[in-house]
């Protein structure tokens, strides 16, 4: 019997991962182009809606 991974798990995991992939890929030029805080703020943002989409998705799968 397979157990389904609840969508409160992947989901987040899964934007978390896009994430890491637009921070390297972008990442390096907006480094170079000294646009380093721009960078931090916009993955901290990125950081706390993800937080805060498993949060909700949780309490809706529960009840």
């Amino acid at each position: 019997m397979k157990r389904r991974i609840p969508r409160s798990q992947w989901l987040p995991a899964l934007l978390l991962v896009y994430m890491l992939a637009m921070g390297l890929y972008f990442g390096r030029d907006l480094i170079e182009q000294g646009e380093t805080m721009r960078l931090v703020i916009v993955s901290a943002v990125e950081v706390l809606l993800i937080t805060a989409l498993y949060f909700f998705l949780r309490k809706k799968e529960k009840g």
